[in-house]
């Protein structure tokens, strides 16, 4: 197949509609997703994808909402989130995402603060959390609702089909109006807001405009090989940078297809089902992949154990030699394919069996599980960056990968580090600042002495002699113990979560004489463990309270302290009666540990693990 452009021109398609109206264009027929319906993967073609666009951008120029003017989506992952996200911006409105598992309290806060005027919202249970606080709201003149949706007798409320209908009625009223919307586009208008994760108070509005977007997208083909015949899947929040950059703007410039999973519950069947090419995650869902698959060889045979281990060796021997820029020896080469088809293939397959490589992002990510994938032929690439640097400030990519880092530093972009250890950034994917908080911004973006401007990270790390960039921890929360010692504890619950019976893992313990951690317990992996061993129990709560449950995480902990120095060993533990939640304001929507609220609701608890 020939395609018309290796690809598009960026000083003429210069904002992301533009760039998806080139794609409409030349690319038309070519399926650009897969998506499920009915029990059944149907596909849908550029084509289809710029005409539903279209039609909802009509919609909202029908309804009123004008350049500059803020609209929501609370919804999951699915294809009608990147349809509407680009009728939005096609007709210079600005997206304001609000994570699908945010409470109503957390959604008022983000639809009142970006001064939506109008929501689009999942489902039933996404419309009812609307309901709720709609009266708190006046800015917001009507929801739509993705899922087939009978109206109620409720006053603008409608569903997204019929909306879509009154876009097609306007279009054809009005048939200029769209095409000038989106020729008036400029790069450096604002373009949507991605909240952060707030990790320590309210979530503060990133203002991101098509400038930064094409900054990253540009690179990624070339760091990473790839065609418009590649394939990823979609799975993780479109609130978040990481997958508003991999799963919906990286296609924009690259025209890979794109699966959207049903689910993030339902992506490990999807994936076998599909088969994509490129993967991206967040650590915890390779963790989860990892402990599936320890859990699994724990069950096995001896001889399975057997042929497991002989395979793992022979894979680490195998890319070592290869890291070391050696020709591993003929009967190596032969031991890695009898590997390769005993053991490797069969984990290969649980990712769909077609993946080239898969991207580690969001969140430090434990070398030893990027070790592990890298022995076994499945290549995970860490990025670093930020909300605040549109997703990526370094990346390993293929070739120069170094386990432990978080890569090079990205093009066109310049890192120093402060005399502190922090990192700043400077680079074109640096956001203007945060909507409506002109205090935040000055302390994000700040100039030097020659009046250069940097973003300050918050994170502290070093740059090896080989231009890889290391990160130690955030800066605030890193640990200083009563004996002097710096610890990072991000690495430390980094490695704790490789126990697949680990579903999250807080260490404590600034100014104290030793660490110590709140372990919660991962519930799928320790109910297995309790059946196989006949625990009698009625709950989770319950387990966390039995002594063989205590022993096994005392085990576990104590064999991973072994890869710690000395002070950064945790010495006792405590293991709450639930998992972290969102809920309860204890994890952010990317499942990161709200350590100020944590802290704060077990102080009693940790405090008594330094008792005598």
């Amino acid at each position: 197949m020939e395609w018309p452009l290796s690809n598009p021109d960026l000083s003429i398609h210069n904002t992301v509609p533009k760039l998806f109206w080139y794609n409409v264009e030349h690319y038309g027929s070519e399926i650009t997703a897969w998506w499920k319906q009915k029990g059944l993967w149907e596909s849908i073609t550029w084509k289809q994808y710029g005409d539903w666009s279209r039609d909802i951008a009509n919609a909202l120029l029908n309804a009123g909402i004008k350049r500059g003017d803020k609209v929501s989506i609370l919804s999951q992952t699915r294809f009608e989130w990147v349809v509407v996200d680009l009728a939005i911006m096609s007709i210079g409105g600005v997206t304001a995402p609000i994570y699908h598992s945010n409470t109503e309290d957390q959604v008022h806060y983000i639809a009142e603060h970006s001064g939506s005027k109008l929501v689009f919202a999942e489902d039933q249970e996404q419309l009812d959390k609307l309901l709720e606080i709609w009266d708190k709201l006046p800015e917001i003149k009507q929801i739509i609702v993705f899922d087939k949706y009978q109206p109620k007798d409720i006053p603008n409320v409608t569903s997204l089909s019929i909306f879509r209908e009154e876009g097609i009625q306007y279009g054809k009223e009005n048939p200029d109006h769209f095409i000038d919307k989106i020729s008036k586009g400029s790069p450096e208008d604002l373009i949507s807001f991605i909240y952060t994760s707030g990790t320590t108070g309210h979530p503060k509005a990133g203002m991101i405009n098509s400038r930064n977007v094409l900054a990253i997208v540009k690179h990624l083909k070339t760091m990473y090989n790839m065609t418009r015949e590649d394939m990823s899947i979609a799975y993780l929040p479109l609130a978040h940078i990481a997958e508003r950059d991999l799963g919906h703007f990286m296609k924009l410039y690259i025209g890979n297809v794109t699966v959207f999973a049903e689910s993030l519950e339902d992506m490990p069947a999807n994936l076998r089902q599909t088969g994509p090419t490129v993967m991206f995650g967040t650590p915890r869902v390779f963790e989860k992949f990892y402990a599936q698959i320890a859990t699994g060889i724990k069950d096995a045979t001896w001889i399975q154990k057997t042929l497991y281990n002989w395979s793992l060796k022979v894979g680490r021997l195998f890319v070592e030699a290869k890291d070391a820029g050696k020709s591993p020896s003929p009967f190596l080469w032969i031991k890695h394919k009898i590997a390769h088809f005993l053991i490797f293939r069969k984990i290969h397959d649980i990712f769909g069996g077609r993946i080239r490589f898969m991207i580690s992002g969001a969140a430090p990510i434990s070398p030893n599980i990027v070790h592990f994938f890298h022995w076994i032929g499945l290549d995970i690439y860490e990025v670093y960056g930020m909300t605040e640097t549109t997703g990526v400030i370094s990346a390993n990519n293929m070739g120069q990968i170094k386990i432990g880092s978080v890569g090079q530093i990205f093009p066109d972009t310049e890192v120093k580090i402060a005399e502190d250890g922090e990192i700043l950034c400077r680079g074109p994917q640096n956001i203007q600042g945060y909507y409506g908080n002109e205090d935040a911004t000055a302390e994000l973006l700040i100039k030097d002495e020659n009046g250069i401007e940097w973003l300050y990270t918050g994170d502290v790390g070093h740059i090896d002699e080989d231009g890889y960039l290391f990160i130690t921890d955030r800066k605030k929360d890193l640990i200083i113990t009563a004996s002097g010692k710096n610890v990072a504890p991000q690495n430390i619950e980094n490695l704790l979560k490789t126990s697949p019976y680990v579903s999250q893992a807080m260490v404590y313990g600034d100014k104290k004489p030793y660490l110590t951690a709140l372990v919660t317990l991962d519930e799928d992996e320790i109910a297995k463990f309790a059946r196989d061993r006949k625990i009698l129990y009625q709950d989770l709560g319950d387990l966390t309270k039995k002594k063989e449950i205590i022993d096994l995480i005392h085990h576990e902990i104590s064999t991973l302290n072994r890869e710690l120095a000395s002070y950064e060993t945790i010495k006792k533990f405590y293991i709450p009666e639930e998992d972290f939640n969102q809920d309860k304001d204890e994890l952010t929507p990317t499942m990161k540990v709200r350590r100020k609220v944590v802290t704060e609701r077990y102080k009693n608890i940790l405090e008594n693990l330094y008792q005598t």
